[in-house]
């Protein structure tokens, strides 16, 4: 993180460094009365709210640039771009999809779909599947920000989806009559260039589609997943400075050779004593500097080579300092340091009770992924007056203790059959016990007929 330049537009290599401090607020986010929020007032999160400094600009987050503030984290920070890379990865496994209906009709909503696909991204170059590129932006957004929304643009004459247009989730804005009613704000321009009034545009829930990372019965725009980041953020870009200022302070670590002048000899003058220990100091200077990495000195006892200046005992001072800022970034993100090759003597049986926990939390949100598939081939398929329905299907994640776990479902699998021979539970008993509703075959065969 030291300040070195490029040569050709003298611009830092570095990252602007991150500043961030509580903004007083004693607002709440939505009132517990039932009355809605006016539409000049934007619904904020008081715990939220910081006063933000980035590439010299200062940013208040007051509901619509806090999407900015997340986005710009996780761009700029390598350990919150890292921990967000894995989780999209961790949940856009390989994407499929089934048809229940009939058979007749399965054909034609194939064909129906394949279409679909090819038109369904806003951006026409990009060559991929649409739903399978709509996941990935919604995972990244997701773990971004905490939401994801996008409305669906119909064909002219109504008969299918054209595309799917994303929207920024901090520009929606909600009320509660009842139930939350999501809309946008329209703001009329004069004749003079000026915003003029403000117009309220409720979303309908047919045409778009919204989904958070977390529930919160208080905010209808759920959890943020950076909410405890950013003050984190700023301490580990502070620490990354000081190290910088601290390791110039401290100096290069360099050689220090001591030659001890030896002693003058009984016949010798002052003049010829000076003389000999001159020449006696540039000869052991001459052999240091032709020295290369594999040859070895011999001196007498009178040379002495020590290491000054870089204090080594502090950079590993400051390792420690900062892998710890660096676990609470990941802690805040909800993943695991090894996940992000962070281990530290973690041991297999740690890591297995937490690769499940892991897995656990992806199938959780795989299926707000897979809703945003089937929202969007069912709607095709309806508005093309088909009656098969589709069900998105993500593959799971290869499991590095697969092989444990079958050793373990034999030996499993092994007990229960002993006990059932043995008389002890009946056959219909151990299959429950194995996840069966009923024995396949209801007497056992002898296998020494």
């Amino acid at each position: 993180m030291l300040p070195f330049f490029k040569k050709a537009n003298h611009r830092p290599l570095v990252h602007p460094r991150i500043s961030a401090k509580r903004a007083p607020s004693d607002r709440i986010p939505f009132p517990r009365n039932g009355i809605a929020v006016p539409a000049t007032e934007r619904p904020t999160v008081s715990s939220n709210l910081f006063t933000t400094t980035l590439d010299g600009q200062d940013f208040v987050w007051m509901g619509a640039n806090r999407a900015e503030f997340y986005r710009y984290l996780r761009d700029h920070v390598p350990i919150i771009s890292a921990a967000v890379w894995s989780w999209v990865h961790l949940c856009a496994t390989p994407q499929s999809y089934s048809l229940n209906g009939n058979e007749a009709e399965k054909q034609r909503a194939i064909k129906v779909l394949d279409d679909l696909e090819k038109r369904l991204l806003e951006n026409p170059l990009i060559r991929r599947d649409g739903v399978k590129q709509l996941t990935e932006q919604f995972f990244l957004e997701l773990f971004t920000v905490g939401s994801f929304a996008g409305e669906i643009i119909p064909l002219a004459d109504g008969s299918g989806i054209d595309y799917f247009r994303t929207i920024d989730p901090d520009g929606i804005q909600w009320e509660r009559d009842g139930r939350w009613r999501p809309y946008i704000i329209q703001e009329s321009v004069s004749g003079l260039g000026m915003s003029g009034k403000e117009k309220r545009i409720y979303l309908n829930p047919d045409r778009f589609f919204f989904a958070t990372l977390g529930a919160d019965i208080t905010n209808p725009r759920g959890i943020e997943p950076f909410a405890s980041i950013p003050f984190v953020a700023q301490i580990q870009e502070a620490m990354l400075s000081d190290m910088a200022r601290s390791a110039r302070n401290a100096g290069t670590p360099r050689l220090q050779v001591r030659v001890r002048p030896p002693k003058p000899l009984a016949h010798e003058n002052d003049k010829e004593y000076r003389a000999r220990i001159n020449r006696y100091f540039d000869d052991t200077v001459s052999q240091f500097t032709r020295l290369d990495a594999d040859d070895n000195l011999f001196t007498w006892d009178d040379v002495e080579v020590t290491v000054i200046g870089g204090d080594l005992n502090r950079n590993f001072t400051w390792r420690l300092n900062r892998e710890q800022v660096i676990e609470d970034v990941v802690t805040g993100l909800r993943l695991f340091p090894w996940v992000l090759g962070r281990s530290h003597g973690t041991t297999k049986n740690w890591v297995e009770a937490q690769f499940n926990l892991l897995m656990q939390i992806v199938d959780s949100v795989q299926n707000l992924g897979a809703s945003l598939g089937n929202w969007l081939r069912n709607t095709e398929l309806k508005m093309k007056g088909m009656s098969v329905t589709a069900e998105h299907i993500f593959a799971p994640n290869q499991d590095p203790f697969l092989l444990s776990r079958m050793q373990a479902r034999s030996v499993e699998f092994d007990t229960i059959d002993k006990k059932v021979r043995a008389g002890y539970i009946s056959k219909d008993d151990g299959a429950r016990e194995m996840g069966y509703a009923a024995a396949f075959k209801p007497e056992i065969g002898n296998e020494n007929k």
